[in-house]
């Protein structure tokens, strides 16, 4: 015993056989040499999963949260009948939660996501993991449990996280990780979920807008074809236009709509009305990047109308760069020719807790 607390000689298991450790597999699991032999065995012996499944299925859960013996289950989930699976499944369901919050068990529950193959199984993880969609979304590991089930599930089954998505919108759009999910509920949703879900988006348009987070989700809104949606960002957008674009995440909405070519006329328009702001837009360091995107996109007559109201203005900013920019840009008015990019979603960078062999 005392040898196996220290950890197992690698040198133990160089010729030896799965039968050899019977009675010992749950122990091997949790050392780093067993566990390599452990999963060596099961690409080498068909019937290695059912010997390793009758020694480890009631000790699922420790083993899914264990640095080693995640390694064991993620490659016992691939080998195992469905059977076996659903048993595992069914024993490891309890603390799904808890398990789905561990850096170890978040690898070993996606696995087990990413393996089923039955609607036994996706209920059992719905029921296990509904109440708690919203906790996990804005956790760094448990965030990749909730996405590998938009990817797994069906639409029908997926629905308890579009559920929690509409009701706690806010709450789940302006965290880290839970902007990221709300963007992969929109990815793989039925067109009616993500339909629903984006309108519901659109309802906190300005708040999500002036979140470091939340601005990701209403850009990601605006590339996708949800035309409802689209219109009542806009119809916020228009309304406080000089708000968003003095600030630091609000301009970058503002500037995504601007290079949305059939979104661009609109606010171009609402800034043409708002000749009195547009000195503060010129001279603050979110602002001049609006008037700058403006004048990219813009069509000839827009354009022309947008330089007459900034030409008086210039000399103000004549000496910082934002203001020589847009200097520049309207030297060079004659040979204008609005850039119109195809729309792309901005994303937020995503965490790594993705499942691996060890």
């Amino acid at each position: 015993m005392g040898q196996r607390r220290r950890g197992e000689d690698a040198s133990k298991f160089a010729n030896a056989r799965l039968a050899d450790f019977h009675g010992e597999i749950y122990s091997l699991c949790k050392d780093q040499h067993g566990c390599r032999f452990l999963q060596k065995q099961l690409d080498l012996n068909a019937e290695a999963a059912t010997i390793i499944f009758d020694e480890t299925h009631q000790h699922v859960i420790e083993l899914m949260v264990d640095p080693f013996g995640n390694y064991l289950v993620q490659k016992l989930l691939e080998k195992v009948n469905d059977e076996q699976r659903i048993t595992l499944v069914r024993n490891a369901s309890p603390q799904f939660v808890s398990i789905a919050l561990d850096p170890h068990g978040t690898r070993a529950l996606q696995k087990l996501v990413d393996c089923i193959n039955t609607q036994q199984e996706a209920e059992i993880i719905v029921k296990a993991l509904s109440a708690d969609v919203v906790s996990l979304s804005r956790d760094l590991n448990g965030n990749h449990v909730i996405q590998k089930c938009l990817q797994r599930l069906t639409p029908e089954d997926s629905q308890f996280i579009f559920d929690a998505a509409a009701k706690n919108c806010l709450e789940i759009a302006t965290h880290r990780h839970g902007c990221c999910v709300l963007q992969r509920c929109l990815d793989h949703g039925s067109n009616e979920q993500c339909a629903e879900l984006s309108l519901v988006i659109s309802k906190f348009t300005v708040a999500l807008s002036l979140d470091a987070f939340g601005n990701y989700v209403v850009q990601y809104v605006l590339a996708k074809n949800e035309k409802d949606a689209i219109a009542k960002i806009i119809e916020f957008v228009r309304s406080e236009i000089i708000k968003l674009s003095l600030h630091k995440f609000g301009s970058n909405v503002i500037e995504k709509c601007l290079r949305v070519s059939s979104l661009s006329s609109q606010l171009i328009d609402q800034l043409l009305n708002s000749e009195d702001d547009l000195v503060k837009l010129l001279n603050d360091p979110y602002g001049n990047y609006v008037l700058q995107t403006s004048l990219d996109v813009a069509k000839e007559k827009q354009f022309e109308q947008l330089s007459s109201l900034l030409r008086p203005l210039l000399p103000q900013v004549r000496n910082t760069p934002h203001g020589r920019r847009i200097s520049a840009r309207l030297q060079h008015s004659n040979d204008h020719v609005p850039i119109t990019p195809a729309p792309t979603a901005d994303e937020t960078p995503a965490n790594s807790a993705t499942t691996t062999s060890d």
